[in-house]
């Protein structure tokens, strides 16, 4: 006669309990150490924008794109370039102030703009509303004429500027006017700003004779002057210009006069730290590199700017101070 046996004696026998929830409790405890890393990644995921403050076709929106294309390369994410004109440069400073300080909006940063500008006209940011990330470029300008101006030099600018009609000058905004304010403080002569989206805008007005002179980048006007369609009267900076060295600077002339105009990248303040040293590894090494800098002396006539980011708001910082003084020496008004 067979033994008699319980329902449960087949059964392979059962795990404790315990035995269960330990093995579930330390495969999620492993899950919850690896899932943070295998979702986390690193800056940038997507496109950065670089935000500039003049329009479309000048030496600023040039010297961005390619900058921005190297970067792209450098952080191996797209960098796209975006125009924002207006204000004499400050609507784009004032747009990147108030941008998501996430990384993914940088902008053109000017030394003029925040340094001068901003102790000029009532502007929507401040000097610490930006994060600076390094130096661009270092530019250098020049003042152009009609081929057929009675204005060859700036004796004979400073000369027309004590006539009735006076002198009408057109720029990008400063540091660009530099030169024009303090030839009217130093002199009383009667010298008219009109203000222009590009510096390209400028370039054409005095071709068409709608302003008397403009102040620019030699790259802007280099090719015009050689074919005899403008006449150029002066480097505005301390040097003669290497692709005018015939030409005198305005200081050579007799006027202590002479303008340097810097640019670097920044963004907004508060930007993520793994993001900003990302960016700041990045700018330096593209503006540092040669084909960044062959670029702008071909391009341009004008040289790189390797500065840190620590150099760069070291220079802003000064600026501001000597700017200040500037204005008031020579009682500059908006």
């Amino acid at each position: 006669m067979a033994a008699s046996r319980s329902p449960t004696s087949d059964r392979p026998p059962e795990r404790p309990p315990m035995t269960i929830t330990r093995t579930a409790l330390a495969l999620l405890c492993t899950w919850g150490t690896l899932a943070p890393h295998a979702q986390a990644a690193s800056y940038p995921e997507r496109t950065v924008t670089l935000t500039v403050p003049y329009g479309a076709g000048g030496s600023t929106d040039g010297i961005a794109r390619e900058f921005a294309r190297l970067l792209g390369q450098e952080l191996k994410q797209s960098v796209v370039v975006l125009n924002q004109p207006g204000a004499t440069g400050t609507l784009q400073l004032g747009n990147l102030a108030r941008a998501r300080p996430d990384g993914y909006t940088i902008g053109f940063y000017s030394y003029s703009t925040v340094t001068f500008t901003s102790q000029l006209m009532k502007v929507p940011y401040k000097r610490d509303d930006f994060t600076p990330l390094g130096g661009v470029a270092e530019f250098s300008y020049g003042i152009v004429t009609a081929p057929d101006s009675p204005i060859n030099n700036v004796k004979d600018l400073v000369a027309q500027s004590k006539t009735p009609k006076g002198v009408f000058y057109g720029v990008t905004g400063a540091p660009n006017n530099f030169p024009f304010l303090q030839l009217h403080k130093l002199t009383g002569g009667k010298f008219d700003q009109v203000t222009y989206k590009s510096s390209a805008e400028s370039i054409t007005a005095v071709m068409g004779k709608h302003v008397d002179v403009a102040l620019q980048g030699p790259s802007e006007y280099a090719e015009l002057v050689r074919a005899g369609k403008l006449k150029f009267i002066a480097s505005a900076s301390d040097f003669r210009l290497p692709w005018f060295p015939q030409v005198p600077t305005i200081k050579e002339q007799g006027y202590d006069i002479g303008i340097t105009g810097i640019i670097g990248v920044a963004a907004p303040k508060g930007i993520p730290e793994d993001a900003r040293k990302t960016l700041e590894a990045a700018v330096q090494k593209v503006v540092a590199s040669k084909p960044y800098a062959d670029f702008l002396a071909n391009e341009y006539g004008i040289k790189n700017y390797p500065a840190s980011s620590a150099e760069f708001a070291k220079l802003i910082d000064q600026g501001f101070v000597r700017m200040a003084d500037m204005i008031k020496t020579f009682d500059i008004k908006h």
